[in-house]
């Protein structure tokens, strides 16, 4: 066993356990060259006779027996999320009127056009449409275009250095 290769050791043992005269085993009779000594020949109704038989050995092998069925799993129950509780309008998204905006803008005649530039990116940090969810956003809008149509009529009105609280006295 020692010294041949792997090949050669399989063949040896098929060999031993089945005789035939048909088959001829080249190990003992090497290809000039070729130094694995693998070579070997047989007539090909031999090579078919044992093909046959090694299909008739497997078809006799006992069948393993059945594997049992596997138990089935445990049904887990479906998880789902937590339902978020209901949303909540933000309050000040009600208040529509002019005057509602103005007090929330907070203006007032002491007013620079520095401040009011201050009070209109702070109220729309607050109210911008973008920031509300979609439900909101037309009460945003309007509150938004009150609001810089308040804020650019304080600017005209510093401009022409009228009080910002009072309106402009009517031509009679």
């Amino acid at each position: 066993m020692f010294g041949k290769s792997l090949f050669q050791s399989v063949l040896e043992r098929i060999e031993e356990e089945n005789p035939r005269d048909e088959i001829e085993v080249a190990t003992r009779a090497g290809i000039s060259g070729l130094n694995t000594g693998l070579a070997f020949s047989w007539e090909p109704a031999a090579a078919g006779d044992a093909v046959r038989q090694a299909y008739a050995d497997m078809e006799e092998a006992p069948s393993p027996s059945p594997t049992p069925e596997p138990e089935p799993l445990p049904e887990i129950p479906e998880r789902r999320a937590p339902e978020p509780p209901p949303r909540e309008r933000p309050a000040h998204l009600d208040r529509l009127s002019p005057a509602e905006v103005a007090e929330d803008l907070e203006i007032s005649n002491a007013d620079t056009p520095t401040t009011l530039a201050e009070k209109r990116r702070a109220f729309a940090i607050r109210n911008h449409p973008d920031r509300h969810a979609p439900e909101d956003s037309e009460a945003a809008t309007t509150r938004m275009t009150i609001a810089n149509m308040l804020v650019d009529e304080a600017l005209r009105r510093l401009k022409r250095g009228l009080p910002i609280g009072m309106t402009a006295p009517r031509p009679r």
